[in-house]
């Protein structure tokens, strides 16, 4: 194992524990599913000053749930090389849910 892919797990496994977001994988094709490798790592890019990850959003709204992990994120990067990273968070797509949900509140 790099330092870059222990700190790509590190950071998918808070990813994972954020209810609300999930990463963008590249591909959910049956296909996908047998490949040997972990897809979900392919949301994230870890460079010297950035670490970048592409999520979808399951609820909303987003500047909320952004900011929890935003913060959840940064703890990661304490103590590691990456610890002034900038952490950047793209939100590649919305789930249909979380509109659903979203609207059903409004109206309730």
């Amino acid at each position: 194992m790099t330092p870059r892919t222990d700190l790509t797990r590190s950071l998918l496994a808070v990813v994972a524990g954020i209810p609300g977001l999930r990463p963008a994988t590249s591909s959910t094709t049956p296909f996908g599913s047998r490949v040997p490798w972990n897809l979900d790592a392919s949301a994230v890019a870890v460079r010297d000053d950035v670490v970048e990850i592409r999520l979808v959003a399951l609820v909303l709204p987003l500047p909320a749930v952004l900011s929890r992990a935003e913060a959840a994120l940064h703890a990661v990067l304490e103590g590691t090389r990456w610890k002034d990273a900038l952490i950047r968070l793209i939100v590649t797509d919305i789930d249909a849910g979380a509109l659903t949900t979203a609207d059903q509140e409004q109206r309730g």
